[in-house]
């Protein structure tokens, strides 16, 4: 009956694994395949491109400003005199030119659309260097997850042949019944640990295609290596560092943005000047050849209530106060820059020791277990103590395979650090 209740365990297991929605294959997808397009097709990286072309678009338009601006007109009008005398019709064809010979107010906008170029470059790379992360994290999970599932067919084999081991140990006598009953459960739980990681698969597999921004789930693998090269050696002057990372750029901008906000609120302060000509020809034709005229002329102004000195004091110490919010937003970002530069780089030496001390001891649980199988079958061992000796060398596979993915998430974060964009 032993025997009978194994095979039905193990039937049951394998119908459910039969059940799993992870199809065998799949089209490999390597890390650079998956930058190329989320480059392509990733929403958010495109909102943001699209933000900077706007914002780069302003910035042209608001030169006109500072432009000469010319026009033509032609025009037809009839008058009649108070004695009755006929109506003569007359046209006039004039051509005029104006430019702003200086406006500090429009100065201080060209500025500001400049600043608002700066600030979308910022938020791109930010955008970038996220979805750089977000992606490399997405396909870190993918290769975890098949790493992960392929310990747990290794470690399901392992269970099914100490379940077999001890359910003749127990028909001839040799081991009790509770022993082969958790043998046979450690066999379910192997089998059912498998079924799980085809489900981590899958959904790591839905990760990674919502990070590429595929709305259509086509099966894939991601084809690389699990793990990390050591760290570089640590950076002596980490605030070298600094304006790598795209936080401090935002806030040099929004810095920029603010301190072009003082000048403009100072330019109400300063009069503008302007200069006009016109030439004009009238005449009886619909282009008039004679009977012309022109004029000339300076215009400087200035306002001194409604937009003057009256509302520049309030104006220029309010965005005074913004230039003060958004420097100390710039001295925030470096500081916590450095912290996060320092932590980062220690993070990731931690888990590539980590993984190396793991490594070593994965060694030594597979030779304990080997030489633990033999002691068992030879009966020099016993159950509680080979099976601990067992527990811990499957306890130690999945803790190399975590290691390894720590130490890639650190890469990972490291690169974010550093402020790396897709493509870096």
């Amino acid at each position: 009956m032993s025997a009978r209740a194994v095979a039905v365990v193990l039937i049951a297991s394998g119908a459910l694994a039969a059940a799993s929605p992870l199809r065998a294959g799949g089209t490999p997808l390597t890390w650079d395949q998956c930058v190329r397009e989320a480059e392509r097709t990733n929403p958010d990286l495109s909102a943001s491109r699209f933000s900077l072309e706007a914002s780069r678009a302003s910035f042209y338009g608001s030169l006109n400003g500072v432009l000469p601006q010319v026009g033509l007109s032609n025009s037809w009008g009839e008058s009649r005199g108070s004695a009755g005398l006929s109506a003569t019709p007359r046209w006039q064809a004039q051509a005029s030119a104006s430019i702003k010979l200086f406006d500090a107010g429009q100065i201080a906008d060209i500025r500001s659309a400049s600043a608002a170029v700066g600030t979308a470059e910022a938020n791109l790379r930010k955008a970038s260097a996220d979805l750089r992360q977000n992606l490399r994290q997405g396909f870190t999970h993918l290769l975890f997850a098949q790493r992960a599932l392929e310990v747990a067919r290794t470690v399901q084999g392992l269970r099914e042949r100490d379940a077999e081991m001890i359910v003749l140990r127990y028909n001839s006598g040799t081991e009790s019944k509770g022993n082969m009953m958790r043998a046979q459960a450690q066999a379910l739980q192997a089998r059912l640990s498998v079924v799980a990681g085809e489900r981590d698969v899958r959904a790591a597999q839905r990760e990674l295609a919502q990070r590429l921004g595929r709305e259509d789930f086509v099966d894939f693998v991601a084809s690389g290596t699990l793990g990390a090269p050591p760290p570089p050696a640590r950076p002596g002057h980490l605030a070298g560092l600094l304006p790598l990372r795209p936080e401090v750029l935002v806030a040099q901008a929004a810095e920029r943005s603010a301190r072009v906000a003082v000048s403009k609120a100072d330019s109400t302060l300063w009069p503008s000047l302007a200069g006009d000509y016109a030439r004009t020809r009238t005449g009886g034709a619909e282009f008039p050849s004679a009977s012309y005229g022109w004029s000339a002329g300076l215009t400087l102004s200035y306002p001194l209530f409604g937009g003057g000195p009256t509302s520049a004091w309030y104006a220029t110490k309010s965005a005074r106060r913004s230039l003060d919010a958004a420097e100390a937003g710039l001295a925030s970002a470096r500081v916590q820059g450095l912290q996060a530069l320092e932590s980062a780089w220690a993070s990731y030496a931690d888990a590539v020791d980590q993984v190396r001390v793991v490594e070593a001891l994965l060694a030594a649980a597979r030779q304990r277990n080997d030489e633990a199988d033999i002691q068992y079958a030879s009966g020099l061992l016993s159950y509680d103590n080979w099976e601990v000796i067992a527990s811990d060398r499957i306890s130690t596979e999945n803790q190399a395979v975590s290691a390894l993915k720590n130490a890639m998430d650190a890469r990972t974060a490291w690169d974010r650090a550093l402020g790396r964009a897709l493509g870096e």
